[in-house]
């Protein structure tokens, strides 16, 4: 279930900080690879919104191009590292715009893919609690009819169900309140999540 509210992480023991969030116009949009989340970015970028790119996407194109191990099939561990790293590096340089911005995948996400992956998710954790975004963040749940792989997504359809749902538990254990983005086409898609920014009390 997609809400918000105390509780900790599960099989963490602890939760991340939780409280009343200052406006900071850092929004994010996550969900599963395949959703369609970075088409629906790639739309609102092209009418002006100012878009994170995704951080794994470009770890996995780096690593894989240049022969290097920190891939989730080669080196989980260091996966998940250069994953915080480099989202970390990304939340820093969006706070110094001091303007509305839109992330595909934050830091969050981090502790879902060290969870998937079996690494222990504790930095992952704590950089939660000291960089955050917009309480309310965006999702995008699997649908079977827009899924396809491709040479950075590997993943099965059938293990995006599982990833979703380490997703939920990582945002919501992160104290952030979870909506869903209902399914239809990009120009809808995209005209919901950017309405998220102008009124978020009508989501």
């Amino acid at each position: 279930m997609m809400s918000s509210g105390g509780g900790t992480v599960p099989g963490l023991g602890y939760g991340c900080s939780r409280g009343p969030e200052p406006s900071s116009g850092l929004h994010v949009l996550t969900g599963a690879p395949g959703t369609g989340k970075s088409a629906i970015l790639g739309w609102l970028a092209v009418a002006g919104t100012i878009v994170v790119d995704e951080p794994a996407r470009e770890i996995l194109r780096e690593q894989r191009s240049t022969g290097a191990s920190g891939t989730p099939d080669r080196s989980p561990a260091t996966f998940v590292d250069l994953l915080l790293q480099r989202s970390i590096e990304k939340y820093l340089a969006a706070r110094r715009l001091e303007t509305d911005v839109f992330f595909d995948r934050g830091i969050p996400d981090c502790v879902a893919y060290a969870v998937h992956l079996g690494v222990d998710p504790k930095p992952s954790v704590t950089a939660c609690r000291e960089h955050r975004y917009e309480r309310e963040v965006l999702i995008v749940a699997p649908w079977e009819q827009v899924y396809a792989v491709d040479e950075e997504r590997t993943m099965s359809f059938g293990d995006t169900i599982g990833f979703h749902d380490a997703i939920v538990r990582a945002y919501e254990g992160a104290g952030y309140e979870l909506i869903e983005v209902p399914r239809g086409s990009i120009e809808d898609r995209a005209a919901f999540v950017q309405t998220s920014i102008q009124d978020p009390y009508s989501m």
